[in-house]
This record gives C-alpha cells, structure tokens and sequence, in this order.
C-alpha cells in the first residue's frame, strides 16, 4: 500500500509538471500569424493534455466503483450514488442548454450548429455545477470542523 501512494504521489508531481509546461507553452508560446483574433500557438496542445486528463479522469471514475462492488459492497454503493448525482447534474445542464446557433462576425465554420452548441453549454453548465459543488464542500468541510472542535 505504501508503495502505490508513493506511485500516486510521483504520478500527480509529473501530471502537474507536464500541466505546468503546457499551461506555460500556451501563455508565452506567441500567437498564429495573420489570424483576426489573438490565437495562442499552443492551443491545441493544452486542449489535447485538457482531453487526456479528463478522459482519465471519466476512466478512473467508472473503474474504481467498479473495484469496490467486488472488495467493500457498502462502499461501492456510495461511489455509485455519487456518479448518480453526477449525472442528475449532467441531465439539469443539459435541460439548461440551448441550441441557437450564434451571430458570430467573421465565423464560417461548421461547429456553430445546435449539436454542438448543446454539448458546449451542458459541458460548462455542469463545470459551473462541479465548481460551485467543490467551493460548497471546501467552506462546509472548514464549517464542520470548526464545529467539531468546540
């Protein structure tokens, strides 16, 4: 056990590194020329890392309650419940979405259809979701122990 979460431990320090050099390629890497809008050369670099990390993530998420069903059956449960809500959140985002095309100047692309339009919106609405969740979580968690040590 000790040696995995020295494992983890050196796998998050070089996800954060990779993170940080491409984060940093992308601010200070310069811009495409001739283009009408400032367009980072890096970009699709930190979108593809962005994609990595968080197909990762999705994988690690369905496999690890997966694990538990088969070692800790009451633990599973919770883990199951969890990626419930995650999807009641996913499902409200996406009621929350809307497909009008955009009036975009200059745009003659083909990604400005409802489809696409929808997926963004449900995307962000539950980023939002997630961010406000992990901020509720953050002060609820300081509240509670504060609490508990009186």
């Amino acid at each position: 056990m000790e040696k995995i979460k020295k494992l983890l431990g050196i796998l998050t320090i070089v996800m954060v590194v990779i993170t940080l050099v491409i984060f940093g390629m992308f601010l200070f890497g310069g811009n495409v020329p001739n283009q009408s809008y400032t367009t980072p050369v890096y970009t699709g670099a930190l979108l593809t890392w962005c994609y990595i990390l968080c197909f990762i993530g999705v994988i690690l998420a369905i496999i690890f309650p997966l694990i538990n069903l088969f070692t800790r059956p009451k633990q599973a449960l919770k883990s199951f419940m969890g990626l419930g809500v995650i999807f009641v959140l996913i499902l409200i985002a996406y009621a929350l979405s809307d497909g009008t095309p955009l009036d975009i100047p200059g745009y003659n692309g083909t990604d400005n259809v409802p489809g696409r339009l929808i997926m963004a919106d449900t995307l962000i609405y539950t980023m939002y979701f997630l961010l406000a969740g992990a901020f509720l979580a953050i002060i609820g968690t300081g509240i509670y122990r504060k609490i508990k040590s009186y």
